[in-house]
């Protein structure tokens, strides 16, 4: 018993140290993020080469977003990016400033980068993936009370504002 409660012990505290903004070298050959990130790691070089652009020049569609004004309280937010994706370096900026204009806590979102391997397969060190069935990035995850309530894949179906508040708002 007592070797269980230490494996426990062990186990979560090497969760809660996994290092967050992690680089590593990819089999391409090119610098990208791994595991958990934040703002801060997705706004070092070379990220913001193509993370601050797309940030700063990006338009929020505020009309649109009237309708999600204190329906996000509830909300938790699961982001999986790829920094080596180009469909991650156009919409996960685009989502932070949406989430800005919408004063949301950005601090309470996990945003997981993940590496695409060789066999396409994409993962994480922290292996954070698991039980999502994400197959392609990025993939923006809503949920209310730990359920998933809806998600964004790869790209908007509408636009991410008009999108975002079919999800939230249903």
């Amino acid at each position: 018993m007592k070797k269980l409660k230490f494996a426990i012990m062990a186990a979560l505290i090497f969760a809660c140290s996994a290092p967050i903004n992690q680089e590593t070298v990819n089999f391409e050959d090119e610098t990208i993020l791994i595991g958990k990130v934040n703002w801060e790691g997705l706004t070092k070089p070379p990220f913001n080469d193509w993370f601050r652009p797309n940030y700063m020049h990006y338009v929020v569609d505020s009309t649109v977003l009237k309708a999600l004004k204190g329906k996000l309280n509830d909300i938790e937010i699961v982001v999986f990016l790829g920094t080596w994706c180009s469909d991650s370096q156009q919409e996960v900026p685009e989502f932070y400033k949406i989430m800005d204009y919408l004063q949301y806590d950005v601090n309470k979102m996990e945003v997981v980068a993940l590496e695409k391997l060789e066999d396409k397969r994409m993962v994480s060190p922290q292996h954070e993936e698991e039980g999502y069935g994400i197959t392609h990035v990025p993939t923006f995850i809503f949920k209310r009370k730990g359920k998933e309530i809806g998600r964004i894949t790869e790209y908007p179906e509408k636009t991410l504002e008009k999108d975002m508040v079919g999800i939230i708002s249903n």
